[in-house]
């Protein structure tokens, strides 16, 4: 009955290991803007993660969340949901590096939760990593600042980064506009013709649907976002002859 209940024992702390360490993995860096110092950090994972002892690193300077300034979101970060920051490890906004830690332990793999460098290859925690498997040697961030992640969350290294569009860079698309933006309860989407028929849906940035409606012969629709979580989403209209997308944030 003893090496039974210790098999037991030893089996339910391996699985209790793995999934403490599964959840904490699914928090990733997604938004990365050198010359503010603004960090965008999202919970991919399926249950809350208090990330207020997590660490951000660019060698040799590092600081601990929780005496970063949080400008959006919670630190104790529910799944789904992103928290910003502003660091202030970043000296160099041209040529840097990014590591993001559970704990203070810099040149440990297990300790890594994600890492990202641009401007040039070979900054000192590169190897940490490549140990780790989410990054290739050699390789960096070739785009202009500011930076966002576009993977799913189980894609990692240089080729899922890209240059972060904003809010302006949308506005260009003339067939509709977004009102207002940031909101906190309703999207007005205001066409340029005056009898647009199509579908409008909304996606997060995992690429899942989470509103949609059909809409015929108007210049206006709108959208009730007050149930969604806080963060950056794409809206999509698609009409006969055309698809066009947006962002928007929702407060």
């Amino acid at each position: 009955m003893k090496n039974n209940y210790t098999l037991k024992t030893i089996i339910a702390l391996m699985f209790f290991t793995a999934f403490c360490f599964n959840a904490n993995a699914q928090v990733r860096l997604t938004v990365v803007n050198p010359s503010t110092g603004e960090v965008t950090m999202h919970n991919y994972g399926g249950t809350t993660v208090d990330i207020s002892n997590y660490q951000l690193c660019n060698f040799p300077s590092y600081n601990q969340l929780s005496s970063l300034t949080v400008t959006q979101g919670s630190l104790n970060l529910a799944a789904g949901a992103d928290v910003t920051v502003i660091t202030t490890v970043i000296s160099n906004p041209n040529d840097a590096e990014l590591g993001l830690y559970n704990s203070a332990s810099f040149a440990s793999s297990v300790a890594m939760q994600d890492y990202m460098q641009w401007g040039s290859a070979g900054h000192q925690r590169e190897v940490v990593a490549v140990n780790k498997g989410i990054w290739t040697a050699g390789t960096f961030v070739n785009v202009a600042p500011p930076f966002e992640y576009t993977g799913n969350g189980g894609q990692n290294g240089a080729p899922f980064w890209d240059t972060l569009l904003g809010l302006e860079d949308f506005e260009n698309i003339s067939s509709f506009s977004l009102t207002p933006n940031p909101t906190n309860t309703v999207l007005n989407l205001n066409f340029s013709q005056s009898a647009f028929s199509g579908e409008v849906a909304i996606y997060n940035l995992l690429g899942k649907q989470v509103n949609s409606k059909n809409i015929s012969n108007t210049n206006l629709a709108t959208f009730d976002v007050s149930s969604l979580n806080s963060g950056m989403y794409i809206i999509t209209v698609t009409s006969e002859s055309n698809k066009e997308s947006k962002r928007f944030i929702k407060n």
